[in-house]
């Protein structure tokens, strides 16, 4: 707009000094034309290094839009600046097709300080400049990814930091919301600039510290599952570094009789042989429920594939319209259609409510029945 403007000002001047100079000394045009240039040039430079003030927002890199927009995002903007990202989300992507930043809001940082046992205020966290780089870093993805590219689960492309992060969805009445972390809502999102997105949220994104065995440990919920893989003594067989967890729920256990975990003992195990022995079958039982390597639930592979468990049986999981695990290995209900048809299903749903649990070792998916490499007894 502003070229536009300056090359409308030369043009107008030089029909007026036609008119008024006519064919006058050239020595005198030629110092007006160069002063209206100058003018003109002044005019169209810039307060700020990047010159953003008068661009159009999609016309900005991903710090040109902070700096313009430095009031509302100030906090994340002085972070970003002590870590020394600002210069990186000014320039494309070296590396990459461009980036994604998550921006948390002014007020999303003061609600993650009030929680934080480790910074007081605003000043101790700006401070901790080794924390700073980590955060954001963990903000930044490696790659530009508009919303329609969202998974339910985690994102292909990492972090600057190297990690996933995960998305899902949820409905709030008639809108859907979108979740990072299956914590944090983003509250603005697809702000295209000219080296990626940003997506604006409204909490501050936190690598989680806890691997899968704790995690299933620390849950009140899956207190069932938990005592069978610690009775089975699987945690001195974790030897990999990746792992994704299948876990029952207390009340699909109850939902067959078992509301401990004696009566799961009661129910499978193999008598007279030690429960961490691995051919006793509540041994197996536990460890069927761990699969090796990260798999979220858009991980797992389109058609039919068996997947390597700790139990070294293969779990099948079959991945189409919907996600079947276990599939034929037992029958776990019917299905009734509004004509009155029944169907029989056999196998096993992944609860996506609970599904996609964040661990240093893989995901954890909740599931709909209790697994077991053959027919769960009913004794």
């Amino acid at each position: 707009m502003k070229n536009k403007q300056n090359k409308f000002m030369l043009l107008k001047f030089r029909c007026w000094e036609k008119q008024l100079f006519g064919n006058r000394k050239p020595l005198i045009k030629r110092f007006l034309t160069q002063w209206i240039i100058l003018i003109a040039l002044i005019s169209s430079c810039e307060s700020d290094p990047y010159g953003s003030n008068w661009k159009e927002e999609n016309s900005l890199s991903i710090s040109q839009y902070l700096d313009k927009n430095r009031n509302e995002y100030s906090k994340f903007y002085k972070l970003l600046d002590e870590g020394k990202m600002l210069s990186t989300l000014y320039a494309y992507n070296p590396g990459g097709n461009d980036y994604t930043l998550f921006l948390p809001t002014n007020e999303a940082i003061d609600y993650y300080i009030l929680q934080s046992q480790d910074y007081g205020n605003f000043d101790e966290l700006l401070k901790d400049t080794g924390f700073v780089k980590k955060i954001t870093r963990y903000h930044t993805v490696n790659q530009k990814i508009h919303t329609d590219a969202f998974p339910d689960g985690a994102l292909n492309d990492t972090t600057l930091t190297g990690d996933r992060l995960v998305t899902s969805f949820f409905s709030d009445g008639d809108d859907q919301l979108i979740k990072v972390n299956n914590s944090v809502p983003i509250i603005k999102s697809n702000l295209k600039m000219t080296n990626g997105y940003i997506h604006v949220i409204s909490g501050v994104l936190q690598k989680t510290e806890v691997s899968g065995y704790d995690w299933l440990q620390q849950q009140d919920d899956y207190s069932i599952l938990a005592e069978a893989v610690r009775r089975s003594g699987l945690r001195s067989r974790l030897w990999w570094n990746k792992y994704t967890i299948l876990a029952e729920p207390d009340s699909i256990f109850r939902r067959s009789g078992i509301h401990n975990v004696e009566d799961l003992i009661a129910r499978i195990a193999t008598p007279g042989m030690s429960l961490s022995n691995r051919n006793n079958a509540f041994h197996l039982f536990a460890a069927y429920h761990f699969v090796g390597g990260e798999y979220y639930l858009n991980d797992f592979n389109w058609g039919n594939r068996k997947y390597t468990t700790l139990a070294n049986i293969s779990l099948p999981i079959y991945v189409g319209v919907v996600i079947k695990i276990n599939q034929g290995i037992d029958n776990y209900g019917y299905r009734v259609s509004n004509t009155g048809d029944s169907t029989l299903i056999d196998y096993i749903r992944p609860l996506w409510e609970n599904s996609n649990i964040m661990t240093t070792t893989g995901a954890i998916h909740s599931i709909s029945d209790l697994m077991f490499y053959e027919p769960f007894t009913n004794k």
